[in-house]
């Protein structure tokens, strides 16, 4: 009978070594958790829904509002543990980029509205990202978003140039670098 347990518990310790091994993520390079090689860029610019959503005050507008500049374009929740956690690198790429040239809109896909998004915003400082909301569906579906967090990145010329779903560092020097690119005037 000894040996019926030895075996047994050889067998389970190599099945536990085996799903740590197939379930621990592996290392990532500084590069992959920046989010720039995560960015995947279209090879021809692809049109953006002409869908609205609301700013702040409850006005009704939508991409081509901000015809001119460089839009990063992220879909959030307030239920998204991984779209809550890449928010302060939004928020810095903002206060950083943000102007004339470049817009970040963080697009929150809450039901509620702006009725859960603004104090959430607020409580945890956000203060250079302004309150967008849509109601969760709209524009999502019109831009087949497939899960959030999602940024699409709008040039100039009001077309997706660029895509990345999942998180990124978007205070991250090559993300900045590629984007204060994109907003240069083109002759």
């Amino acid at each position: 009978m000894p040996k019926v347990l030895n075996f047994v518990a050889q067998s389970l310790t190599a099945l536990v070594c085996v799903a740590v091994l197939t379930i621990a993520p592996a290392p990532l390079s500084s590069a992959a958790e920046s989010g720039i090689d995560k960015l995947k860029w279209h090879d021809e610019p692809l049109a953006v829904p002409d869908t609205s959503f609301q700013d702040g005050e409850g006005r009704d507008i939508s991409i081509a509002d901000f015809a001119g500049k460089v839009l990063v374009v992220n879909l959030w929740a307030t239920w998204c543990a991984p779209c809550i956690r890449e928010m302060p690198t939004l928020d810095a790429l903002q206060a950083d980029l943000g102007g004339d040239a470049l817009h970040v809109i963080a697009l929150s896909q809450d039901r509620e509205g702006a009725r859960v998004a603004a104090p959430f915003i607020e409580k945890n400082g956000w203060s250079n990202l302004a309150l967008y909301v849509s109601d969760g569906t709209t524009f999502a579906r019109a831009a087949k978003i497939r899960g959030l967090p999602t940024t699409l990145i709008i040039g100039p010329d009001g077309r997706e140039v660029a895509r990345l779903e999942g998180t990124a560092e978007w205070n991250d020097p090559e993300i900045k670098q590629a984007l204060s690119e994109l907003a240069l005037p083109r002759n």
